[in-house]
């Protein structure tokens, strides 16, 4: 008997550290999810600083395109093995999550830099 060979139907593998990356954006998008649905109101209200975490005061906008690009990943995750099988279209589909991503975590990364810059130009504020 002779073993037929695998047929590949155009799928691609790919390295472990882009894979390890999707899975990290996969779940930072899951805890923005969490953090705009719990704190997100709070952050819109309380100053003009802490709305950068929700783009300007608009917690729920971040809120669904989180949740989107978290809900696109995990779809991804399922017809690719893991990110480790991919197809052109599936490939375009990741790009589009990251995106998304992108812009979902922006505000949070915005928020967090500014406060580690006034914190080394101001040391401590309090005594």
């Amino acid at each position: 008997m002779t073993a037929e060979p695998r047929r590949s139907y155009g799928l691609t593998q790919v390295a472990s550290r882009p894979t390890m990356a999707l899975w990290f954006l996969m779940a930072a998008d899951l805890a923005t999810v969490v953090w705009m649905y719990t704190f997100g109101a709070w952050l819109d209200r309380t100053s003009k600083f802490t709305a950068t975490a929700t783009l300007g005061g608009h917690h729920v906008i971040v809120l669904v395109i989180a949740a989107l690009a978290f809900a696109t990943l995990v779809t991804l995750a399922l017809l690719t093995d893991g990110y480790t099988r991919w197809t052109p279209r599936l490939a375009l589909a990741r790009n589009a999550a990251c995106v998304l991503s992108v812009v979902a975590l922006t505000g949070l990364l915005a928020l967090v830099l500014a406060s580690l810059l006034s914190r080394i130009l101001f040391g401590r504020l309090r005594p």
